[in-house]
């Protein structure tokens, strides 16, 4: 009892201070002001150091029999042992999260030009989806290196180095393996990956030429025609709808589930300006008690899809035990993303789009399965971002060019494709900054989206999980949500599933879907 009492005072004083950090970052990403990111930072790290607070985890993993206690413990001390292991290490973490800070507001404030127009991102992503001349979608989409350079001026691959010295003086080969040894994964998951990829890549590329070249008459997809495609299958992705209601929809779906999201207090930011965030984004200020969406959207119906992903952050935090404080400190990145990805997939379900096209549901309807094909065909492009971001830290990088070689040849790599321009678009994604070893979340999210569905169309003898909305969301509460943070994420993943965390899983969804 007295180790339980001593670790509930540590996490209530940390939830204080990071409570503080968030509130401080909300404002920073929703304003491009800065009323004291760092110094709430540091008020952190002062409690993180701690060396009571260290002795009591240590002591907990030490002796501790009771699963929980120790599981908590454990938690804890992720969190606190960087800044007990020297002071250089206390020292670096404090240097790269001002750097990231730095950074982040260089790409928050940051407004791109399509031939000498500046453009926010909602414009940008309009040109990409409905504008049928190809060049003016290439220029479009090329403005976003417009960010590469300023961005490493102000201190990228800095930040990358200090990162690949934190990581070797905790003792990790790689930034890789400290990262995903943090998160609670397999360094190794990611080893098999191009092989699995490699199998299923000649049916994802027959499958999108076949597809492009009814929209492009070009069979060869370039990035600047992605989204065009998209909505060129389904043209309902770009039909117009009045935003400022955008919370009755969005709304009437999660109550489906049982969600009653007005009950929530769930703050929206949701329209673009000068200095805020292009980015989509919860901030979760304390769970089941404050959280905060921030998204840039206009008058498409697509725009629906950021809205409900958001807003799924923000019913898991408000589903979880706000008294957990330290197991929700453990939901794993994977459970957060996946829960988010599961409702903002919603967006191409008939139980979201029908009120919005009563006049032509069976046409939509038709529509968005063939946008269903489209997108498992891409599906694993995203591993283009997830090495990415992985192999930034597993090369020598000096200059710029180092950075746009490294795109191009991991390019190549993966998928056989050549340079589409000069200079590659990435410095624009914005988790290479902030959130590094992260971008696997969203594909495994995706993957655990699939198995839970799966699993409870399995269990209840259903052929959609919109037969029973209801239990659905009881399912995903009582075996996802709750439980997320007492589990690392695989642990997790076999409980529900009877089977280990792979992403033969997904390569198995996509080729039943394309065949």
């Amino acid at each position: 009892m007295q180790h339980s009492e001593e670790l509930s005072k540590i996490a209530d004083a940390l939830q204080e201070l990071e409570t503080e950090y968030e509130k401080r970052t909300w404002t920073q990403y929703t304003t491009g002001f800065d009323f004291g990111v760092a110094t709430a930072f540091e008020n952190y790290v002062s409690l993180l150091k701690n060396k009571e607070h260290w002795l009591v985890i240590r002591q907990i993993l030490e002796k501790n029999r009771d699963p929980l206690l120790a599981r908590e413990a454990k938690i804890l001390e992720n969190h606190f042992k960087p800044f007990h292991q020297s002071e250089s290490i206390s020292r670096l973490s404090v240097e790269i999260q001002n750097l990231s800070t730095k950074l982040s507001s260089v790409l928050n404030s940051f407004r791109y030009t399509v031939n000498g127009r500046e453009m926010t991102s909602p414009d940008i992503a309009n040109i990409l989806s409905t504008n049928p001349d190809r060049n003016l979608r290439k220029t479009a989409f090329l403005s976003r290196n417009q960010i590469s350079r300023p961005l490493v001026e102000a201190g990228f691959l800095n930040l990358v180095k200090l990162r690949k010295q934190l990581a070797s003086e905790m003792g990790a080969a790689t930034f890789v393996e400290y990262s995903l040894k943090e998160q609670e994964l397999d360094p190794d998951m990611f080893s098999s990956w191009q092989g699995e990829l490699s199998h299923i890549l000649p049916l994802m590329q027959k499958t999108r030429a076949e597809i492009a070249g009814r929209y492009t008459g070009e069979q060869a997809v370039m990035p600047w025609d992605e989204a065009f495609i998209a909505s060129s299958i389904a043209p309902e992705l770009n039909a117009p709808v009045n935003m400022s209601d955008f919370l009755k929809p969005v709304g009437a779906l999660f109550q489906k589930f049982g969600f009653d999201i007005s009950a929530m207090n769930i703050t929206y930011d949701v329209f673009p300006r000068k200095n805020k965030s292009e980015w989509g984004y919860n901030f979760t200020i304390q769970n089941g008690i404050d959280s905060r969406i921030l998204a840039n959207v206009k008058d498409r119906f697509s725009e629906f899809g950021v809205l409900l992903h958001e807003t799924g952050h923000a019913v898991h935090s408000f589903t979880v035990n706000p008294d957990e404080i330290i197991l929700n400190m453990g939901i794993s990145g994977i459970v957060s993303e996946g829960i988010a990805n599961l409702f903002g997939s919603f967006r191409v379900r008939e139980e979201f789009y029908s009120p919005f096209f009563t006049e032509n549901t069976e046409t939509a309807r038709q529509h968005f399965s063939e946008l269903n094909r489209w997108t498992r065909a891409s599906q694993l492009y995203a591993l283009g971002r997830i090495f990415f971001d992985q192999k930034l830290y597993t090369t020598d990088l000096e200059t710029l060019d180092d950075i746009n070689n490294l795109f191009w040849e991991n390019r190549q790599s993966l998928f056989g494709e050549e340079p589409y321009a000069d200079q590659p678009v990435w410095a624009n994604t914005i988790h290479y900054t902030t959130h590094p070893i992260y971008l696997h979340n969203y594909l495994l999210g995706d993957l655990t989206c699939d198995m839970l569905e799966e699993v409870f169309l399995r269990r209840e003898s259903v052929s959609a999980i919109t037969q029973k909305p209801e239990a659905f969301g009881r399912f995903i509460t009582d075996e996802v949500m709750k439980p997320s943070g007492r589990y690392p994420f695989p642990e997790l993943f076999r409980r529900i599933s009877g089977g280990e965390l792979s992403l033969s899983f997904l390569t198995r969804k996509i080729r039943d879907t394309l065949m």
